[in-house]
């Protein structure tokens, strides 16, 4: 399974752009897993991740991180990306690592 970890904190105005465009990600993904990071409470995640700047998302499949993105994602630059690792990824290989 894919999950997307977004990284944000409340005063981030970038952070609430990228929170619109993951709320329309998820209504045309119901197998994608979205979760919310507020930085500014949850810092010890932040820093398992090595989270530098906000926003940033984290794409896992099974319990690996496949990549991280910094800054405003649009949402086809998301589905594309969502595309390649369904494509891409066999989950059972990378539950193992």
């Amino acid at each position: 399974m894919i999950k997307i970890i977004h990284f944000y904190a409340d005063w981030c105005q970038d952070c609430e752009i990228q929170n619109q465009i993951l709320d329309q990600l998820s209504m045309e993904y119901d197998d994608v897993t979205f979760e919310l990071v507020n930085v500014d409470y949850q810092d010890n995640k932040a820093r398992k991740y090595e989270i530098i700047n906000i926003p940033t998302l984290v794409f896992e499949v099974g319990d690996a991180v496949i990549t991280k993105v910094e800054g405003v994602v649009e949402l086809e630059e998301l589905e594309e990306l969502i595309d390649v690792l369904y494509d891409d990824f066999d989950e059972e290989e990378y539950e193992a690592i």
